[in-house]
C-alpha cells in the first residue's frame, strides 16, 4: 500500500448562505497516495493550463514564469497552489 502524501479538503454543501455557521461546515479529509496525488495534479494542470503535470513542473523548474506575477498567467495560481501535493 502506498504511503499518503497529501490531503484534499472539500466542503460539502456549496449552497451556504450568510446565515450558515461556517465553523460547523462539514469537511472531508482524504489522504492520497503518491500516485493519486500525481494524477490529481496532472488533471488540475490540464484543466487550468492545458499542460500535463510533468510539463508544468518542467516549465516551473526552468523558471519560465519567475519574472511574472502569478495572476498574469491564466491558471498558474491554481496549479502553483497545488504544488505541495507533490513536493
Amino acid at each position: 500500500m502506498s504511503e499518503p502524501c497529501g490531503k484534499v479538503c472539500t466542503a460539502e454543501g456549496s449552497d451556504m448562505d450568510s446565515d450558515t455557521d461556517y465553523d460547523a461546515a462539514i469537511v472531508e479529509i482524504v489522504e492520497l497516495s503518491a500516485a493519486e496525488a500525481a494524477e490529481a495534479f496532472d488533471a488540475l494542470a490540464r484543466r487550468a493550463m492545458g499542460l500535463s503535470g510533468a510539463e508544468f513542473l518542467a516549465r516551473w523548474d526552468s523558471g519560465e514564469w519567475a519574472d511574472r506575477d502569478l495572476d498574469e498567467v491564466p491558471g498558474l495560481v491554481d496549479v502553483w497552489m497545488s504544488l505541495p501535493m507533490l513536493r
